[in-house]
């Protein structure tokens, strides 16, 4: 039983359609879907919710991550120095009535569930000369709970499901500003257990029922009940805010994406070789005949029968592509030197191409001495140069 399994059990999340969600580091949220496993299209995981003996019947649920919860007030602390401890964003964050139009996306290392975004990075949008530090601690804030509302929405897609109150455990439950927020921004009641330990209650009840030491699955709520119940933050938002909140949230994680690619530290991808059309080129001519080249190979095909084989080769000028029939081709290595005797300019499929012609001759020749460094973005059929 895995962690976060255990603590859908140990909140008493036995019923189809209820959830917990965990306030970490990071949140992670599960959605009791019972004995019917649901394949998601909206971005989450299906998963084993629990079975409570070897004869029991499985209950599944759907599972949605997101990274940054917790982490985003350690930012706030270690890495901005904005606040000293991470028990004075709450007070900070209640210190203003509103964000001043701050949305902040703690896309640190990417946007994980629903959207499955690598290239995001997090933004900090809508900020003015008036915005100050508790703005950044009421937007860090509304950033998890919103993380938590894309999750929830994503489950109710796939389930179809009227989702009713969510169950909340993890260190930061302990912030009633952003209980309440939740429960205003996700239209929903929040319940936090009196019962801090919902994942070693959920282990040792499930170890419990499998050998009988408890009856019936509804023991857990007795438990619950007994150690000291629920308190509630009930939705306090109207539907026509929380809509427009949520508006101002959806399109500041739109600004989030494909940001990975300005990282000093992320390594480009090589550019292709370039494949221009015969048309750009000027000085290259189809008639040319009677070439002798002394070439490095830079690229072999794969020999698999056909009646051409396409050979990357180059100089310290630039590359070139040969195509030789089976007559010509010859075993021959990456890194090695040939000889082209008797070669010709020739157009194949809109590219240029050097062909040998009919008396021409390919030998494998030795090592010059001195490498050749072959310059790889100078394409010859791309640029006006001469073979000689």
């Amino acid at each position: 039983l895995g962690d976060q399994h255990a603590a859908l059990l140990g909140q008493g999340c036995i019923e189809v359609g209820s959830s917990k969600n965990t306030y970490g580091t990071g949140c992670f949220m599960l959605l009791n879907t019972g004995l019917e496993a649901v394949p998601s299209h909206s971005g989450l995981l299906t998963t084993i919710g629990f079975k409570l003996g070897p004869d029991a019947k499985t209950h599944f649920a759907l599972e949605g991550s997101v990274a940054c919860a917790g982490r985003t007030v350690q930012w706030l602390r270690d890495n901005m120095g904005i606040i000293r401890a991470a028990e004075e964003v709450e007070g900070l964050a209640t210190a203003v009535p509103d964000t001043g139009g701050v949305t902040m996306v703690p896309a640190f290392s990417g946007l994980f569930a629903p959207y499955w975004r690598e290239d995001a990075r997090a933004v900090i949008v809508g900020m003015t000369l008036y915005t100050r530090r508790e703005h950044y601690c009421r937007a860090a804030l509304e950033a998890v709970a919103f993380s938590t509302v894309d999750v929830m929405e994503a489950m109710k897609l796939d389930t179809g499901l009227r989702l009713g109150n969510m169950h909340v455990d993890g260190g930061m439950t302990a912030n009633n500003f952003l209980m309440q927020l939740q429960a205003d921004l996700l239209g929903v009641e929040v319940l936090r257990a009196k019962m801090p330990e919902a994942t070693v209650l959920g282990a040792a009840f499930a170890a419990g029922m499998a050998v009988g030491f408890y009856e019936k699955i509804t023991d857990i709520k007795d438990i619950l009940k007994k150690a000291g119940g629920w308190e509630s933050f009930p939705c306090k938002l109207k539907p026509a805010d929380r809509k427009k909140e949520y508006a101002r949230w959806k399109d500041a994680v739109e600004r989030a994406y494909n940001l990975q690619k300005w990282d000093p530290q992320e390594k480009q991808p090589e550019a292709p070789l370039k494949k221009p059309k015969f048309q750009k080129v000027s000085s290259i001519k189809p008639e040319q005949r009677n070439l002798n080249l002394f070439l490095k190979i830079i690229k072999i095909p794969e020999v698999n029968g056909e009646s051409l084989h396409d050979v990357v080769c180059g100089d310290a000028t630039g590359i070139v592509t040969l195509r030789l029939r089976p007559d010509h081709f010859l075993p021959c290595e990456v890194g090695g030197y040939i000889r082209v005797q008797n070669a010709r300019v020739a157009m194949s499929k809109g590219f240029i191409k050097i062909m040998v012609d009919k008396w021409g001759k390919v030998s494998q020749e030795d090592d010059p001495g001195e490498p050749i460094e072959v310059k790889m973005d100078n394409d010859i059929s791309s640029v006006e140069y001469t073979l000689k």
